[in-house]
């Protein structure tokens, strides 16, 4: 997901729906944008900070065949994340998808209200969850219709900052935002998940964790630097 943007103008900004990112405004990309961080005091709180993991020993799940495996929920319960965050996460086996899937859903259905943060959510996270939850019969399009959505990676590109990539964790670095799992990747995460199967190992979930609330850490630098003040 007027001068400033209010929550129910990125409500209506569905990434289930593929509008464009500032739909319903005649603002000017980049400077809508802006715009919308400068707004944030506006927004539905709280802001969560929002990532899924998929198990995917085959590579990326483009035909979304692979089960989801992990899901963290940052909540963070003032703007300024130092302030407080609530952690809610999720990991499962593959073949317990639906329980995980389940609980997610009415995890997302009792909070029911807030702006979900994502990074590249749009074109992954929300929607893939939306193939995966319709194979057992649920309805996360529903679900994340009570939701804002601020898709970071958009944001960046609408906003034209240069960067030497744009995955999460090559703008984290250039941030300045430091990792404690940093020998995990998307392409490698089926590895890290093994170890969770064979030992109990934290590792990917901890993996998942970081990717969550490293949308609000990037939120906040973001609005930092264009000099919007905690």
């Amino acid at each position: 997901m007027p001068g400033r943007v209010s929550s129910e103008a990125l409500r209506d900004v569905s990434p289930m729906t593929h509008r464009r990112f500032l739909e319903g405004s005649n603002t000017p990309p980049r400077q809508g944008v802006g715009l919308q961080l400068r707004g944030i005091g506006g927004w539905r709180q709280p802001l969560i900070g929002f990532d899924i993991e998929t198990y995917s020993p085959k590579g990326f799940p483009g035909e979304g065949q692979d089960p989801v495996v992990a899901a963290t929920l940052a909540l963070a319960l003032e703007r300024d994340v130092r302030c407080g965050l609530m952690l809610i996460s999720l990991i499962y086996p593959p073949h317990l998808e639906e329980r995980l899937l389940m609980s997610l859903q009415s995890l997302l259905s009792s909070i029911g209200d807030g702006c979900l943060v994502t990074y590249n959510g749009r074109r992954f996270d929300l929607g893939y969850l939306a193939h995966r939850g319709g194979i057992y019969g649920m309805d996360f399009e529903g679900v994340f219709s009570n939701y804002g959505h601020l898709d970071l990676y958009e944001a960046l590109r609408l906003l034209g900052i240069r960067m030497p990539g744009y995955g999460q964790k090559t703008v984290e670095r250039c941030m300045g935002i430091m990792r404690v799992v940093d020998d995990v990747s998307g392409a490698s995460y089926h590895e890290a998940f093994q170890g969770f199967m064979r030992s109990g190992s934290l590792k990917p979930l901890f993996y998942n964790i970081e990717d969550a609330v490293g949308c609000l850490l990037i939120l906040m630098e973001l609005m930092r630097s264009m000099g919007n003040q905690f």
